[in-house]
């Protein structure tokens, strides 16, 4: 397996969706926002997973990534800064991950139903769009550092 361009397979999706959350947020579409936010985190997650194996098929990638991030610690050392972003990365890849159901189907709340339109708001959106842009920007440093030099 090529993990560079596993690497590069994943990053391209997480590019994509993150561009669409851009574009659905400008327009006020903020459950597109949100789904498309929440998934480019996760593949931005799943970006750097590939580098070391592959990537299990859920919407929360966070736990397995910590666990790879804690293996590569001990047995390749990994600089200070670059092992922060990837566990917030794997911190905000869980945050995320129950707004892939729930931008999708809703979710009950107080005994109601709410419908998925309802709960993504322009301020849910505005949040999984920060953390999706620095999801991306941590999978981007990550391959620019360990990835692309070997």
């Amino acid at each position: 397996m090529n993990t560079a361009a596993e690497v590069e397979r994943w990053m391209k999706d997480a590019r994509g969706s993150l561009a669409s959350a851009e574009r659905a947020f400008q327009v006020g579409d903020f459950r597109i926002a949100t789904q498309q936010a929440q998934l480019c985190t996760e593949l931005s997650a799943k970006a750097v997973i590939a580098h070391f194996a592959e990537p299990a098929w859920r919407h929360d990638p966070g736990k397995q990534l910590l666990a790879l991030v804690d293996e590569c610690q001990r047995t390749q050392r990994l600089d200070e800064q670059p092992r922060q972003n990837l566990v917030r990365l794997a911190d905000d890849a869980d945050e995320v991950a129950p707004w892939h159901g729930w931008s999708t189907y809703g979710r009950e709340q107080d005994g109601v139903q709410v419908a998925a339109v309802d709960l993504c708001t322009h301020d849910v959106a505005s949040d999984l769009l920060t953390r999706a842009r620095r999801s991306l920007q941590a999978a981007i440093l990550f391959a620019e550092q360990v990835v692309k030099p070997k």
